[in-house]
């Protein structure tokens, strides 16, 4: 159990906002009626994430945590970035909803490195890792859930209020993309 909410409290502590702006960034032109979507999205990153930390455990990847903190805002003002410029994460055609769950695999496997050193930490010495981080990663699972549901409830009652699909698009991603310029620049490797 120890394993689920130290994946929960990683995805969701507000000192790391860097996964929730990633999630709210993702979510942008979403709304409820289209959690299954985002779930999936989600999942995505997740298993990029749980792709990453697997193989820092078994010492095939080693994270440069200099450029992993920087490339982890970045994968951020990517997203926000695609939000602002129209780009339809919901009504994207068949090639670009493909390319979305891709790159936010890609975009899991980076912010997976940026935790990588500490949960190797956490169980070196530890033979038998795999039950723990799969137990792990399915915390992080219920903490972006938890996250998307609260968002996507909020931009929900936006669209109940009138606000467009497109305003909730370049508001949030505005914001998101400000955010996360702020911790690029905070984090320029040089």
């Amino acid at each position: 159990m120890k394993d689920i909410i130290l994946g929960a409290s990683h995805i969701t502590d507000l000192s790391g906002l860097d996964h929730i702006l990633f999630l709210i960034a993702l979510a942008a032109s979403f709304d409820l009626t289209k959690l299954g979507r985002m779930a999936l999205l989600a999942t995505a990153f997740t298993l990029g994430h749980s792709i990453t930390l697997l193989l820092a455990n078994l010492d095939v990847v080693r994270s440069f945590i200099v450029y992993i903190e920087f490339l982890i805002p970045l994968t951020i003002v990517i997203t926000a970035a695609l939000q602002i410029s129209g780009v339809s994460l919901v009504t994207s055609s068949k090639f670009a909803k493909k390319s979305i769950y891709i790159f936010t695999m890609l975009f899991g496997l980076i912010h997976g490195l940026g935790f990588s050193s500490f949960y190797k930490l956490s169980t070196s010495g530890d033979s038998n890792f795999i039950i723990p981080l799969l137990k792990f990663n399915l915390g992080i699972e219920i903490g972006q859930l938890l996250i998307l549901l609260v968002t996507l409830s909020l931009f929900s009652l936006g669209r109940s209020f009138g606000i467009h699909e497109r305003s909730q698009q370049l508001v949030v991603g505005g914001a998101t993309f400000s955010l996360a310029l702020m911790m690029v620049i905070e984090n320029w490797p040089i």
